[in-house]
């Protein structure tokens, strides 16, 4: 009762206040304020800023003088700047950076930073290559080369402006050295490929990165770099899958280059973001239409453009869905470092010396890997050695060798799985039945490779296969053909899970024996 009694007291005062204020007519007079008389000039109030005054009552209008307002001298002079530079107001950019300073902060950059930078402008592209900036990073790569062969290496100079002599000394070294690992890392050979055991390791070692390049008619350039990358015992395949790739009838070719660094740490490892040799390793016209399909799933075409290269679209639009290359191992790691940007590593023939008392020379002691396989895993896999021809088996102009014979079960040998190849893309995934990559190196008797193959293939119903007693399933045939020769592969079906290899023959064409041995068969 005493709070609401209080609150109704309250309330009247207040009303009581607010009434007798309007009452008198005047208007509340802020505390601390001086009232205002009618004797008192008229002031500007500071919201009033710019109005006008009002005269008070008695007071003229030209009595009035406003207050705060400046007064204009003649002899004033102006306080704003006629004559000054625009320069003046300019903020400063890399472009009026003093040589010197941009110099001071070359020298702290790393050498694959340096080549970086030097793509910038022309100003930069001088300034990065300074002989003093590089003999002091020649210094400190070559830190561990022993100072005679340093001395050695400095003696032979390359061509070129002296300007930047030390850029191309530190180059050229740095690869150097490099192919100098190479050599360390392929030194050891497996027994069980006759070909380098190590090119899985060297390609990590040396931190080979794939590129694919696309070029439109207009030459538009689109670049993607690899997704995957799986190595077998004698071949690697590369994966392309996560592409955004402009329509394909705008595309003219494609290219695929590998990367390989330059320079490399004290510990042998190669910088994250290092300046790399770009070697071609293949370009094509890119053209699907004249490319026959060599199987189809729901969803995908599959087209083999090139010798291991496959190219997939997609059944609705037709457009780009993944692309795979499946390259041969056999100087590979010279391949992605030894050539140019525009021309591929041609490597050199190592053919053996004429044997004019053997009168079966380039007939006999071929050794021989088969493998059947799909992109990441290998189904079957089998060397062979002591492969021969007589000189009375020649027919056809082609040299004939049989790894497997069709008449002897032993020789018969099972797959591990059905003969399929899965693919995936960031979206999709699916398997395409009756095709997989056929991987076969074809050695002479001195072991040195002289026919390479890695290719997709069909696996197709053979409709001429002898009635075979040995087996109930339904016989299938592999043939691949090139320039170099032919492969035939029988398979017959265990259940419907593997297959059973019971027939191999190697054709070898006259041509490459006669090329490679010297001959005259």
């Amino acid at each position: 009762m005493a709070s609401s009694r209080h609150n109704d007291q309250l309330k009247s005062y207040l009303k009581s206040h607010k009434s007798g204020a309007k009452s008198n007519g005047d208007s509340p007079v802020r505390y601390g304020s001086p009232k205002r008389t009618s004797n008192s000039p008229a002031r500007m109030s500071p919201s009033s800023k710019g109005q006008r005054p009002v005269a008070s009552p008695g007071q003229s209008a030209k009595d009035i003088k406003p207050r705060n307002v400046p007064v204009k001298s003649s002899n004033a002079k102006s306080l704003q700047p006629k004559n000054i530079s625009r320069g003046y107001y300019r903020k400063p950019t890399m472009e009026s950076m003093p040589e010197e300073l941009l110099m001071k902060i070359f020298q702290h950059m790393s050498a694959s930073e340096l080549l970086t930078a030097a793509c910038v402008c022309r100003q930069w592209l001088k300034l990065t290559a300074d002989n003093l900036i590089w003999e002091k990073l020649f210094i400190q790569l070559t830190s561990k080369v022993k100072p005679d062969e340093q001395g050695q290496r400095l003696g032979t100079p390359l061509k070129g402006p002296p300007e930047t002599k030390w850029k191309r000394e530190c180059i050229h070294w740095c690869r150097k050295r490099r192919n100098h690992k190479i050599t360390a890392l392929l030194k050891k050979v497996s027994p069980y490929t006759f070909m380098p055991a190590n090119t899985e390791k060297a390609l990590q070692k040396l931190c080979i990165k794939w590129q694919l390049v696309m070029t439109e008619s207009n030459k538009t350039e689109h670049i993607f770099q690899h997704s995957d990358v799986f190595c077998f015992p004698t071949t690697t395949t590369i994966r392309w899958y996560s592409l955004e790739p402009p329509p394909i009838k705008s595309l003219k070719h494609l290219s695929i280059f590998a990367l390989s660094p330059i320079f490399f740490r004290k510990d042998g490892s190669a910088d994250t973001a290092n300046a790399c040799q770009r070697s071609l390793l293949l370009q094509t016209q890119l053209n699907p239409s004249q490319h026959a399909i060599v199987e189809c799933d729901d969803l995908v075409n599959l087209h083999v453009i090139n010798q291991g290269l496959l190219l997939a679209t997609w059944k609705d639009g037709g457009e780009i869905a993944f692309i795979s290359l499946c390259v041969h191992n056999h100087m590979l790691v010279q391949r992605c470092c030894l050539g140019t940007s525009s021309k591929e590593y041609i490597p050199p023939s190592l053919k053996p010396k004429f044997d004019d008392v053997d009168t079966q020379y380039g007939l006999h002691h071929f050794s021989c890997v088969i493998e059947l396989r799909n992109q990441r895993t290998v189904l079957w896999s089998q060397p062979f050695t002591n492969l021969h021809c007589e000189k009375e088996d020649i027919g056809d102009g082609f040299v004939h060798l049989i790894p497997v014979r069709p008449d002897v079960v032993t020789d018969h040998t099972f797959t591990n799985k059905k003969l399929t190849l899965p693919w995936k893309t960031d979206v999709f995934k699916g398997i395409v039945q009756n095709l997989c990559i056929l991987d076969m190196t074809l050695l002479d008797e001195f072991k040195s490779p002289m026919w390479t193959v890695s290719n997709p293939v069909k696996v197709l119903s053979d409709e001429d296969a002898p009635l075979s007693y040995n087996y109930d399933g339904e016989p299938y045939v592999i043939k691949y053909e090139d320039d170099k020769g032919k492969v035939t592969i029988q398979l017959v079906t265990d259940g419907d899970t593997r297959y059973v290899v019971t027939g191999i023959m190697v054709d070898v064409s006259l041509a490459t024996i006669n090329s490679w041995f010297s001959t005259s068969y």
